[in-house]
């Protein structure tokens, strides 16, 4: 696991900003120097850093929604032909190893089509009639071989596809992260408060930045229909994504 600078969103340098002005040295404002012969009082000193961590994970989750879009002259007709089609993707993905509590409606929509003539006026010409399913999986091995069944099995649309890191390992991860970057900070502390010619004598505030954990996206998903129409599977690489864990800690010197 690699540590290495960030640049922090305005939001967390902002936050660091405003911990180090609520932290900064300050003299009393009841001391008088003209009625004192003692030094001054010591001021709460403080040095603010942050520390990164980064690690490169492979996902455990993939999303993926496969549609199909009839069209006919009456909403029945089209919404028959969509029914049937749809029943053969959703028997498709089963056959392909999708579980049934692993899929849901992600939308549905029988919509009006126009013709517009010259003078402006709308001409009822049909129907159209879209289904979408999405498949949530952490079998991330046959994302594959689920394109191309649904794509055969008359599915005429991939709207979507991502992978992603379930919550669960996020949060051991970042739990790791989280240490590696406590000390990358405390590293950063005490090389500044040498070369300043202080001691770190304690922490005063932290913060801890969740730089968000974004979804990985294929480039391409068009690859599906001809592929399917060739028998060759469609390549699908899920990568890796990195996972980031910044903190701000305002220390102490004296």
């Amino acid at each position: 696991m690699n540590s290495k600078f960030l640049i922090l969103p305005l939001v967390a340098l902002t936050v660091i900003a405003m911990m180090a002005s609520a932290v900064s040295a300050q003299v009393s404002p009841s001391y008088d120097p003209a009625q004192s012969t003692s030094a001054i009082p010591d001021a709460n000193n403080t040095i603010v850093v942050t520390g990164t961590a980064t690690e490169r994970v492979k996902p455990d989750r993939v999303t993926a929604a496969f549609a199909v879009e009839t069209v006919d002259e009456t909403a029945g007709a089209a919404l028959k032909k969509n029914s049937e089609k749809m029943d053969s993707v959703i028997a498709a993905l089963e056959n392909a190893g999708v579980q049934e509590n692993e899929t849901r409606t992600a939308y549905f929509s029988i919509s009006p089509n126009y013709n517009y003539t010259e003078f402006g006026a709308q001409e009822l010409t049909g129907y159209t009639v879209t289904n979408s399913i999405m498949v949530e999986s952490s079998n991330l091995s046959n994302v594959s071989e689920w394109i191309d069944s649904a794509v055969r099995a008359s599915a005429n649309r991939v709207d979507s596809l991502s992978f992603t890191i379930s919550e669960e390992k996020l949060d051991n991860i970042r739990a790791d992260l989280t240490q590696q970057a406590v000390d990358n900070a405390r590293d950063k502390a005490e090389a500044l408060a040498r070369a300043l010619d202080v001691e770190i004598t304690g922490v005063k505030a932290a913060s801890l930045f969740d730089l968000g954990n974004p979804p990985v996206t294929p480039l391409s998903l068009s690859l599906a229909t001809d592929a399917a129409a060739k028998s060759v599977a469609t390549p699908i690489i899920p990568g890796e994504q990195t996972v980031t864990a910044t903190v701000a800690v305002v220390y102490e010197i004296g």
